[in-house]
């Protein structure tokens, strides 16, 4: 899934799936995009090859509307469909224990 980041700060996204868990975190720097899939399915010709999730979206820090969904510090987008899905957030590297 092509995820836009029109935030002006970083996101982390990852894509998972309700049967196969979870894929790799993948930070999306501001103002850019990035490429996020699911879980590591297996290896096919000696590669690593993850659940593609299909898709495009876009975060701002705005309200949800046609340009796209909002990801606000503190908050979280998760977006489902059938058994695979995404979520997005804001990276921070301050993490409270």
């Amino acid at each position: 899934m092509k995820i836009t980041n029109n935030c002006s700060y970083d996101l982390i996204a990852f894509g998972w799936d309700t049967r196969l868990g979870y894929g790799d975190d993948v930070t999306i720097a501001a103002k850019q995009s990035g490429e996020v899939s699911g879980p590591y399915v297996g290896e096919m010709g000696g590669g690593s090859c993850h659940l593609s999730i299909e898709g495009d979206i876009v975060c701002h820090e705005g309200d949800d509307d046609s340009n796209g969904f909002n990801v606000s510090k503190g908050n979280q987008l998760a977006l489902q469909g059938g058994t695979q899905g995404v979520t997005v957030r804001h990276f921070s590297e301050d993490r409270d224990v």
